[in-house]
């Protein structure tokens, strides 16, 4: 009875709450990144550390960050940010942080672990009914549905006739080498 998945109104506040949480901690890395150190500092902090091509690293981690960030509080392109920042976190405990341990006050891949704990879940679960890729889907299958209604319709009551009439408008086609010859009736 107590270890089962939350009900679905549950997950979803669940999902939120989440994504959110998450969002404003990449946000803030972004900001920090942009805001703060600027491009110039967070490549230059990127290059002591010895992060391959550390200019071309420091801008994709600071737009990824602040926008994916501010997209993930959203609920927009969950999948595509997350998917984006799973990249940035693999190189974050490749190149800093799996040296250090574990723990993030001595520089360790905790936080690291933890993003890409709550990443995972996102992209298992997606992002929830309380997001605007939520709001887009539902939009774009009432769209779809709207649209097959017509055609489902038209072939549900002419689908017969219409095969007949593209049969009737074909000219005959007989061998003639069997002496065969067929006359057609129109109506």
């Amino acid at each position: 009875m107590f270890n089962r998945p939350l009900p679905a109104p549950a997950r979803d506040f669940a999902l939120l709450a989440g994504r959110i949480l998450l969002g404003v901690v990449l946000f803030a890395h972004g900001w920090q990144k942009l805001m703060i150190n600027g491009i110039a500092g967070t490549y230059g902090q990127f290059e002591k550390m010895g992060i391959p091509l550390a200019i071309v690293s420091a801008s994709f981690v600071t737009v990824v960050e602040f926008v994916g960030g501010v997209l993930l509080i959203a609920g927009v392109l969950t999948t595509v940010v997350v998917a984006l920042d799973m990249v940035v976190m693999v190189g974050a405990a490749g190149f800093v942080h799996v040296t250090h341990g574990i723990f993030a006050g001595d520089g360790g891949w905790e936080l690291v672990g933890v993003i890409v704990a709550c990443e995972l879940a996102l992209a298992a679960m997606g992002p929830g009914r309380f997001s605007l890729d939520h709001l887009i889907n539902a939009h774009r299958s009432k769209n779809d549905a709207l649209a097959q209604k017509p055609v489902q319709a038209h072939r549900a009551t002419s689908g017969a006739g219409t095969f007949a009439a593209s049969v009737r408008q074909t000219p005959a086609r007989t061998p003639q080498h069997l002496g065969i010859s067929v006359t057609r009736a129109n109506g």
